[in-house]
């Protein structure tokens, strides 16, 4: 191996470090940045839900597919979803004092967090191409893989209500 693919390689490998120490999550060091943690998370969480819930009464046949609005909001989600894993880099297992539904395996299981958090972002990504196409059937197909993403995720990693 030449000299230059060493030190190619030796600064990958850094920059994936560093971007990975960076998006460790870190013990909060009060109530006070735990609460404002776990705000921010529900603050996206909702945003998540308020563009997710037309698109699930289409899912559960409530309402006519509209692929429009599935391209749409499906984009905006998918933004959202790429953010999640950054929500969860401040660990607020320790401090009770603000309503969580965030599970402990979010933090035990940091790397199956976020690929769960990027399966939803590649959904989201069907769902946008689908509705692009206007294709209603394609559609539906595209709601049912978000649904699944978002199913695998709480299942693992929310309180059930």
């Amino acid at each position: 191996m030449n000299r230059v693919n060493q030190i190619a390689i030796a600064t990958a490998l850094a920059t994936l470090g560093a971007v990975a120490a960076v998006q460790a999550a870190t013990v909060a060091a009060s109530q006070a940045d735990a609460t404002k943690a776990i705000e921010a998370r529900k603050a996206t969480f909702k945003e998540i839900k308020d563009l997710n819930d037309p698109l699930g009464k289409m899912l559960k046949r409530q309402a006519p597919i509209d692929p429009a609005l599935v391209a749409v909001n499906a984009a905006k989600i998918q933004v959202l979803a790429g953010k999640l894993p950054g929500n969860f880099t401040v660990d607020t297992r320790n401090f009770k004092g603000t309503e969580t539904s965030a599970l402990d395996g979010i933090w035990n299981s940091e790397a199956d967090f976020k690929a769960k958090a990027d399966a939803l972002v590649t959904a989201t990504g069907d769902a946008v191409t689908a509705g692009k196409s206007g294709d209603a059937g394609a559609t539906q197909k595209a709601l049912i893989g978000i649904g699944k993403a978002c199913g695998s995720c709480h299942d693992a990693y929310k309180t059930k209500q």
